[in-house]
């Protein structure tokens, strides 16, 4: 009797890379946030003004969330933090976890649409500027097709986290 293997993909382990210019430490972010997320040599390394892109972040557990939410209370030689290219994931722990941003500014992030002529789907990158008031979204035209997309989600539940920002 043959058996099938029925389990997912593999989880992906946390890794980063840093990107140092003056004035600014960039560490863009890749892969899921679990229990065996180690941020205490990051957290030695950041100082000064950082930004966390996070747009390659696809999942969090409830233990990945307690790690980060520890890390980013504790950067005691960051000035500024930011955050930008906030993948779906990172965008719904920010609408759920009072503290998940910490101190940190959101510049931007990533948001589901749909196009209705074509059925098309794409995560559009939203820069916070552009969202006027906190449930308003820019359009975007189908990168299939042309036409205009429509936000796949309710404004006011996913950009909630707009309201503290």
């Amino acid at each position: 009797m043959a058996t099938a293997d029925v389990r997912g993909p593999e989880p992906v382990a946390l890794s980063w890379r840093i990107r140092e210019r003056p004035g600014l430490t960039t560490v863009e972010f890749v892969g899921e946030i679990d229990e065996n997320a180690d941020f205490v040599e990051l957290r030695r390394r950041l100082r000064g003004a950082v930004a966390f892109q996070l747009g390659e972040v696809r999942r969090i557990n409830s233990c990945g969330v307690r790690e980060w939410v520890n890390f980013v209370r504790d950067l005691p030689h960051v000035t500024e933090l930011s955050f930008s290219h906030c993948s779906p994931a990172i965008v719904t722990q920010l609408n759920m976890i009072y503290n998940f941003r910490g101190n940190a500014r959101i510049r931007s992030f990533f948001a589901p649409y749909v196009c209705d002529r074509c059925g098309q789907e794409e995560e559009k990158l939203v820069d916070v500027t552009q969202t006027g008031g906190k449930h308003e979204i820019p359009q975007f035209a189908c990168s299939q097709c042309g036409a205009t997309m429509e936000f796949d989600d309710l404004p006011e539940r996913y950009l909630s986290f707009l309201a503290e920002a």
